[in-house]
């Protein structure tokens, strides 16, 4: 690890963010390749696993899905730190294309590696990188880079994390509906009070969602959450549940 990080120290000068493709995706496209690398890993599970797992999140896995296009993949203790607009950033993940390595920091939480490494796969299926070395700094889904090939490698982590089909499938099978809507029984199942106290507390659909996609129980039942399903953040799973309209507006029904 000191050799690759010395590596990684004494190039942070030509760390640049430039890319050799000129092609830009579109959200759809981004999705369809993310929906097709999921395919692939799970009808090659038993092949990839050794076993044939039933639950389709255990697929979802990027160190798979880069070893799958021929990457390796490692973690490591850390890696370098660089200079930007907010001071010294840790780098979080590294992609070098030249052969076919990623390696990411274990200095960050789950949910932050989980993101960051689909953020590289997205670079490895959608990218040419030039140069040998591209490096990313911290993600976790909560917010969209605004450089455009830095967004699409954001996107596909989206796509790829948290699948638009197993996302529906998935919270209806927690809250019983494919349009959460705020009445008072649901607000008690949710949070076992009042839908005046919760709405006191939790007055935007932002809250709601975060609610929803931490919570550990719901309706008298202990349940798995969706950020613990899909091994995101909490406000990474809440904003998808926004994006496909799983959660209506309560400001809307006042």
């Amino acid at each position: 690890m000191g050799n690759f990080q010395m590596v990684i120290q004494d190039d942070s000068a030509e760390l640049t963010d430039a890319l050799l493709t000129t092609r830009r995706y579109s959200d759809s496209q981004i999705e369809a390749q993310a929906t097709q690398l999921l395919r692939e890993l799970w009808q090659n599970r038993e092949q990839i696993w050794g076993w044939s797992p039933t639950d389709a999140t255990i697929v979802i896995d990027p160190a798979k899905g880069l070893e799958l296009l021929g990457y390796d993949f490692f973690l490591e203790e850390e890696l370098a730190t660089y200079d930007s607009d907010q001071g010294h950033v840790q780098v979080a993940g590294v992609i070098n294309r030249d052969t076919k390595r990623v390696h990411l920091s274990k200095r960050f939480p789950m949910s932050v590696l989980s993101f960051t490494a689909a953020h590289e796969l997205g670079h490895a299926v959608l990218h040419e990188i030039s140069g040998s070395l591209h490096r990313d700094r911290p993600l976790n889904g909560e917010s969209i880079a605004r450089d455009p090939i830095e967004r699409e490698a954001d996107k596909f982590a989206t796509f790829f994390l948290m699948p638009a089909k197993l996302v529906k499938a998935r919270f209806i099978e927690l809250f019983g509906t494919e349009s959460f809507v705020l009445t008072e029984d649901s607000a008690f199942a949710l949070t076992c009070d009042s839908l005046s106290k919760l709405k006191k507390k939790h007055k935007t659909r932002r809250d709601i969602s975060r609610l929803l996609a931490g919570t550990k129980s719901y309706g008298g039942r202990n349940v798995y959450s969706l950020a613990d399903q899909f091994r995101v953040s909490v406000e990474a799973i809440a904003i998808r549940l926004e994006e496909l309209s799983l959660i209506q507006d309560p400001a809307a029904r006042s």
